[in-house]
């Protein structure tokens, strides 16, 4: 009977244990989620910190502007639209390993600047396996619009 009760107390305390684990792991991984994501942010906030630097650069980034033909401001801008990339590739990645619950933005920013950053579709189009993230999505995105 002793033994009976122990083995019972052990398996309720055993379910208890279980059962804070989960709560704790849900827990730690929304921490991790939100952490990757501030880190991501971090990342275009120096891109566009740099953007804001040089005025002259936002329509290339943000507006449809081609890659300069002026050789030094074209290292620029494609420099700068390797640091972005690299960003918003991160960003996706990091979304899709500890997703946030009902947060597109990263998706949806990527799907944007595809469509206003000539710089950026170029700088991934030659060379599609540093930034997976872009190239998978940005693909993706263009056979369902076909």
């Amino acid at each position: 009977m002793i033994a009976s009760v122990g083995v019972v107390a052990s398996l309720l305390i055993s379910a208890w244990q279980t059962r804070e684990l989960t709560r704790q792991t849900v827990i730690n991984n929304r921490i991790a989620g939100t952490t990757a994501m501030y880190n991501g942010l971090e990342r275009l906030h120096a891109v566009d910190g740099f953007i804001a630097s040089q005025p002259w650069m936002y329509d290339h980034f943000y507006g449809g502007a081609s890659v300069p033909e002026e050789p030094e401001q074209r290292a620029r801008v494609l420099a700068l639209a390797n640091i972005l990339a690299d960003a918003v590739d991160y960003g996706l990645m990091t979304t899709e390993l500890t997703p946030v619950q009902g947060f597109d933005g990263w998706r949806d920013f990527a799907l944007v600047m595809f469509r206003t950053c000539p710089a950026l579709v170029q700088t991934v189009s030659e060379h599609p396996a540093w930034y997976p993230g872009l190239s998978s999505l940005w693909r993706a995105d263009s056979m369902t619009a076909d």
